[in-house]
């Protein structure tokens, strides 16, 4: 009878069991995840409608979420745990409907092996990156202005993840990319079927020549979702340049409730996602006030509950006085000259990340008369100058004319992408982030080095050159490395002592690389 009893009772509590485990909630580690709520009341401007969450996790974990307002009555909360284990979620708000509403979840281990968590700066090598699980991140950037333009008449976004998964290819892993941009002034207008701008799209309701900054577009938000998430899906770090003052964009006022609103929405959106990094501005010395660019990015900071990486891109004076030193993480600069003189400066007022993210510009597959912009380069000289800014220590971004600005041609393969494929395949077999320019050690070209380690020599035309190793407890194999075919050729073992080394006879005068290492 007993016996009977108990299957009774487990037979009744097991669709209970069934629906319990069904209803709990999921969500990977360092994986945004939205917590939708429903509020029927007809509101003059929901947007406007304070709404925010509380999420806690284990061992203390807690999280200040804003929340948005995401259409047909539609607020959520997009929250991205970084501890497994159970969490909780309460939401605050002014309307009724959306107070004290709570539910809890399960944060699981990541199953993407693209994402590693947040990137931060490694404690250990200042001028290098980490990720939060200790996996070392190599930048390879990739201006791409205008990609969230692209797939705006698709109900998904097939071209950007076609193009995305080109630039994988070749060794990509960081797109820097506006949150909007109207138009370029040198092609106006639709110049051609390939000319996004201006987009079909605009982030705010009415238009750009009269925006309504109170109330955002929920539609172009919506695409830029699946942008940042097929980003993130590939591994991407997602650069986000929040303004930009030469692309024709009618900003809300400085200081005023609808500014702080677009700030708040791009954190509330786009915070949760591991892969984000916030840039107060492209070119950001078109702004004069100092002090407004200050209070951006502190609100960032403070309103950040993941607490991601910020900079400011060109502000040379600013960055030069500290003006930044206490609210970014790295310097995102743009030079078009003196580019290892320039590395080496900014290496050494500050130990932090330093990249030159705006450089060269590779022309069309027409010739240097192919371009988009005004100023255009050859392959060999764009790929040149993000080896010059690799050897004094810094990060890169490659430019192609047809997918920095407003006409973009996604699925394109110019000689640049080869070239910067062995590029990052070489940087990436090295241990790049313990060796420090050396130039002293090599009588010709540049040098980095870990001395008794490793070595790294580049000179853009082969001819010979000495070298001093110091310190090496092993003899050291030397590689000779090809910057444009990836070609690699053994170049000897050697011990303490300055050698002597001849380049290969039927290599001519193209640049070379020379590494050095422990086995």
């Amino acid at each position: 009878m007993k016996r009977t009893l108990s299957v009774l009772i487990a037979l009744l509590l097991a669709p209970l069991a069934a629906l319990h485990a069904a209803e709990r909630i999921s969500v990977p580690r360092w994986q945004p995840h939205d917590f939708s709520f429903k509020a029927d009341a007809h509101l003059p401007n929901p947007f406007m409608v304070s709404f925010n969450a509380e999420a806690k996790g284990p061992n203390g974990q807690s999280l200040t979420v804003p929340g948005f307002f995401d259409g047909n009555g539609i607020w959520k909360v997009r929250v991205s745990p970084a501890v497994e284990g159970p969490w909780s979620l309460a939401t605050k708000s002014e309307q009724k409907e959306l107070d004290c509403q709570t539910t809890a979840f399960i944060c699981v281990a990541n199953p993407s092996p693209h994402v590693h968590g947040r990137l931060r700066v490694d404690k250990e090598h200042p001028h290098h990156f980490v990720f939060e699980d200790g996996t070392r991140f190599f930048m390879q950037g990739y201006e791409y202005d205008w990609l969230w333009a692209l797939d705006m008449d698709q109900p998904g976004v097939p071209t950007v993840e076609k193009s995305l998964d080109l630039l994988a290819l070749h060794g990509f892993n960081y797109v820097i990319l506006n949150s909007y941009a109207h138009d370029t002034s040198w092609r106006k207008g639709k110049s051609s079927p390939d000319d996004y701008g201006p987009p079909r799209l605009y982030p705010w309701a009415g238009s750009n020549e009269q925006p309504d900054h109170s109330r955002m577009n929920v539609a172009f938000w919506q695409h830029y979702d699946r942008v940042l998430a097929a980003l993130n899906e590939r591994g991407f770090q997602a650069h986000m340049l929040i303004k930009v003052y030469n692309k024709q964009v009618k900003w809300p006022a400085h200081g005023s409730t609808e500014e702080t609103l677009f700030f708040r929405w791009l954190v509330a959106r786009y915070a949760a996602y591991p892969n984000i990094i916030w840039d107060f501005s492209k070119e950001a010395h078109n702004e004069k006030d100092l002090a407004y660019k200050q209070g951006v990015l502190k609100f960032f900071r403070e309103t950040d509950p993941y607490h991601h990486l910020t900079t400011v891109h060109d502000d040379d004076k600013a960055n030069d006085s500290g003006a930044y030193d206490e609210l970014n993480d790295f310097r995102a600069d743009q030079q078009h000259g003196k580019f290892y003189e320039t590395i080496l400066h900014q290496r050494e007022r500050r130990a932090w990340p330093v990249a030159n993210v705006e450089s060269d510009y590779e022309c069309g597959p027409g010739g240097m008369n192919d371009k988009t912009y005004g100023r255009a380069m050859t392959p060999e000289q764009t790929v040149s100058t993000l080896w010059d800014i690799q050897m004094a220590g810094g990060y890169t971004a490659y430019y192609y004319t047809y997918t920095a600005w407003d006409v973009v041609r996604p699925l394109d393969v110019p000689p640049g992408y080869a070239f910067m494929k062995h590029f990052g395949d070489f940087w990436r077999a090295t241990e790049y982030w313990k060796l420090a320019p050396s130039d002293n050690l090599a009588n010709s070209g540049y040098c980095l080095a870990q001395p008794g380690r490793e070595y790294v020599v580049f000179q853009k035309q082969a001819q010979p050159f000495t070298l001093a190793i110091t310190g090496a407890i092993a003899p050291l194999q030397a590689t000779w490395f090809h910057p444009h075919t990836g070609r690699r050729t053994a170049a000897g073992t050697f011990t303490n002592g300055t050698a002597t080394f001849t380049p290969p006879a039927d290599w001519g005068s193209a640049p070379l690389v020379l590494h050095l290492r422990t086995p």
